[in-house]
């Protein structure tokens, strides 16, 4: 395998044809979970080899694909060549999730949703392992409303949507607010002037910090040194891409890396921290939202009519808890926080029946200080879970292409 000359570009009669000689294949580059330390998926990339072996990068063919178009034709033609790969992988492993590349043009006609549905109900791929990641340039860019009622279709068919290259865009957060998105892909740039760049590395903690708020799952790609990995994941990112953890693969390669079973190290330390500020968020709120009604200060009940949760499971630190915070059990300042936080929300709850009841300011103010006495209990719990958890992780060692290994089979 060799790659073609550099300058050398395809045309698009050459594209058509390489297409319909069957020329394209999938390469597949592994995420790694920075929860577990396990691989978690892939990102089926896109790869061109002529008969004479010759490898024609995607930097040379994708932008005269795109800018005329024919990038639907190869988006469609090569889906069915990613289910099949897909019920391979899946069969090692049906947790992994594989990501497609897409974009808005493909969307606006109701065919590839078609053909995701029917591999869908064939049961030939679970709708839950398979990930479509669009650009926001290709979004931004898109007015046809069409395009958006395909993604709604395609989201509640189970199908998750993701923003790749996100932070080079000029509308990010209105993207996300606007679109179906429950991933995000930090732009590997972004990632890269990290070491060079305070303001780089400040942007990438606040777009963690931002999709923690929202929900959504946060994916670093161009990872490309263990000291990057390691802040991340302190940072509280979810899941890692890039040549450090490993580079693309053939189908039959990514096949025996899967089965290798590898570990990276995976202390999500930077979750404990999320925890702890989304539940200095829920305080705040909450006594906003009882001031309010004591002191009539808003007629909503708190800023902007938000109202604290009052479920102890569905605020965000018990969505935590009982979801990716149970990697943390068996430690015993996790295993004994339930209770205190269940607690938590009963004072909270009781606290603001008291004021729309109209109760005095003494018994509210008796509540306030029962409600930050238990927050203590709750944060103190929370910083000493981040202390036993850094003496309890074992430390991986650093290499590259998946060699940031705890154990696993050889």
């Amino acid at each position: 395998m060799h790659e073609s000359p550099h300058g050398e570009h395809p045309t698009l009669f050459e594209l058509a044809k390489g297409l319909a000689r069957d020329e394209f294949v999938f390469f597949y580059q592994p995420k790694v979970s920075m929860i577990s330390g396990k691989v978690s998926g892939a990102e089926a990339l896109l790869r061109w080899f002529k008969p004479d072996g010759t490898m024609i990068s995607p930097g040379e063919f994708i932008p005269l694909a795109e800018s005329t178009g024919f990038i639907t034709e190869i988006s469609q033609a090569m889906f069915p060549k990613l289910v099949e790969d897909m019920l391979i992988i899946n069969d090692l492993d049906e947790e992994l999730v594989v990501s497609f590349n897409l974009s808005a043009h493909d969307f606006q006609t109701p065919t590839m949703l078609r053909l995701i549905r029917a591999a869908i109900d064939n049961n030939k791929i679970k709708p839950h392992c398979l990930q479509v990641e669009l650009t926001e340039a290709s979004i931004i860019n898109s007015t046809d409303p069409v395009v958006r009622e395909n993604l709604q279709e395609l989201v509640k068919l189970g199908v998750k949507l993701a923003m790749d290259d996100y932070g080079t865009g000029y509308s990010s957060i209105d993207t996300l607010s606007q679109w179906p998105f429950s991933v995000v892909k930090i732009d590997q740039g972004l990632i890269r002037r990290m070491s060079d760049s305070e303001k780089s590395t400040t942007i990438v903690q606040a777009s963690i910090r931002m999709a923690h708020q929202l929900g959504i799952s946060i994916v670093a790609e161009g990872i490309e040194t263990g000291s990057v990995y390691d802040f991340l994941l302190h940072s509280g990112c979810t899941d890692a891409q890039g040549y450090w953890l490993a580079k693309p693969k053939s189908l039959t390669d990514f096949v025996s890396f899967i089965r290798k079973d590898q570990r990276w190290s995976a202390l999500p330390l930077g979750l404990i921290h999320m925890a702890q500020l989304d539940h200095i968020q829920w305080r705040k709120t909450l006594i906003d939202q009882v001031t309010a009604n004591t002191f009539h200060e808003h007629h909503d009940g708190g800023v902007c009519g938000v109202r604290a949760e009052r479920d102890h499971h569905q605020c965000k630190l018990g969505k935590w808890y009982y979801g990716l915070g149970q990697e943390f059990k068996g430690i015993e300042a996790f295993d004994v926080l339930e209770e205190p936080h269940r607690v938590l929300h009963q004072i909270g709850g009781q606290l603001v029946d008291i004021a729309e009841r109209g109760g005095s300011r003494e018994d509210i103010t008796d509540g306030l200080r029962a409600l930050t006495k238990q927050s203590g209990i709750v944060l103190e719990l929370l910083q000493e879970l981040e202390n036993e958890a850094v003496l309890k992780s074992p430390q991986g060692l650093a290499g590259s292409d998946g060699e940031h290994l705890l154990d696993g089979a050889p």
